[in-house]
């Protein structure tokens, strides 16, 4: 089974297409990782596999299970982490993860020894008792991380694990991230704008733009795709003329490869040329460098249509209606459109958010 399927997925908001015609599978197990610029559809994506928007045309699954059909079995299963914490005002940190903890299930034991890992694993043991109000951004980032592990998911769904972090608190999610997937078997479904924290954490990517799918793979199966290569770099000593061919980069001469292996003829060539060669090295390409070349339209697209060049939060609005703040402009869409959200009225999903967020006196951040 896998763990995310997407077919012929997609949502308009206002008649503009966000997502179009996706198809997509993710098998269990890894870290993966959904890459591209903002306003490609990777939030919405989210939303639509977590079940907190339903899709104009099309179905997905996740751990096969249905997030429109099976909503209350999904959230047992699934953790997700959006750009907002989505914790509650007016309790501390721990008091929010109990709550949580007692959604799904946990019993007062587990829940403190769950809640103490977490807290100690991401550094906010300090805050646990701490309105949540009162906790910096930082904290609140990585405290919803630890909302979204708290039931220990099958599959953590992230939204922008790096964004507009500092370095510390991004390496200390990706340190959390990793031993979810190491140490607890979580599979995890990435989705950044960030390409240097995708490669660094992900096995596997599938590239967005405009809302569909130009391509899937692995680092080396990407780049071969794509056609960026390898580079060779030589530093010479300061009086050295550079090889045929080679052009001086940073302190290096450079010249593309088009195999690892055409690199010992490189430095056969410079010995065999009287160069004073003091350091050689390859260059492998960057997940950025391959992004954009498929971005850019260097390669063939795969599954491409043409869409409206605004962004996903702009589309969100019709033409001349103000745009609320932050987090806030895809939830006041749900309140005026809740037959687009599968925690409409009615529904167990439903039923399952009057549980989640009308219980407690206070609000959201």
């Amino acid at each position: 089974m896998d763990a995310i399927t997407a077919f012929d997925l997609t949502k308009e908001y206002g008649g503009k297409a966000v997502l179009a015609g996706l198809n997509l599978q993710v098998p269990q197990g890894e870290a993966f990782g959904c890459i591209g610029k903002r306003g490609c559809g990777k939030t919405t994506l989210i939303r639509l596999l977590s079940g907190l928007a339903r899709p104009t045309s099309g179905e997905c699954t996740v751990l096969g299970l249905s997030p429109i059909h099976e909503p209350k079995r999904l959230h047992g299963v699934v953790g997700t982490v959006l750009d907002s914490a989505r914790l509650y005002t007016g309790m501390t940190l721990w008091e929010n993860l109990r709550f949580f903890a007692g959604l799904h299930g946990l019993d007062d034991n587990d829940t403190l020894e769950r809640s103490s890992l977490l807290l100690h694993k991401l550094d906010i043991w300090e805050g646990r008792d701490l309105p949540v109000e009162q906790l910096p951004t930082g904290v609140l980032r990585r405290a919803s991380l630890a909302r979204a592990l708290i039931h220990s998911p099958k599959i953590l769904l992230v939204d922008e694990p790096s964004g507009g972090l500092d370095q510390e608190t991004a390496q200390g999610i990706q340190r959390m991230l990793a031993y979810a997937a190491e140490e607890e078997g979580t599979s995890l479904f990435l989705c950044s704008s960030n390409m240097g924290y995708a490669q660094r954490f992900c096995q596997n990517f599938a590239i967005l733009k405009d809302g569909s799918l130009l391509a899937k793979g692995d680092l080396e199966s990407l780049r071969d795709g794509a056609g960026v290569c390898f580079r060779a770099q030589l530093r010479l000593a300061e009086d050295c003329p550079g090889p045929v061919g080679f052009r001086f980069v940073d302190g290096f001469w450079e010249k593309e490869l088009e195999s690892e292996k055409d690199m010992p003829k490189i430095i056969a060539q410079a010995v065999e040329e009287g160069l004073s060669l003091y350091e050689a090295r390859i260059v492998h390409p960057t997940l950025e460098e391959i992004f954009n070349a498929w971005s850019e339209g260097r390669r063939k697209k795969v599954n491409a249509v043409e869409t409206d060049e605004r962004s996903e939060d702009d589309i969100l609005y019709e033409e001349g209606e103000p745009l609320p703040e932050g987090d806030d402009r895809e939830e006041e869409f749900f309140r005026e459109n809740p037959e687009d959200s599968v925690l409409g009225e009615g529904s167990v999903a439903g039923e399952e958010r009057e549980e989640l967020f009308q219980e407690p006196s206070g609000e959201k951040v």
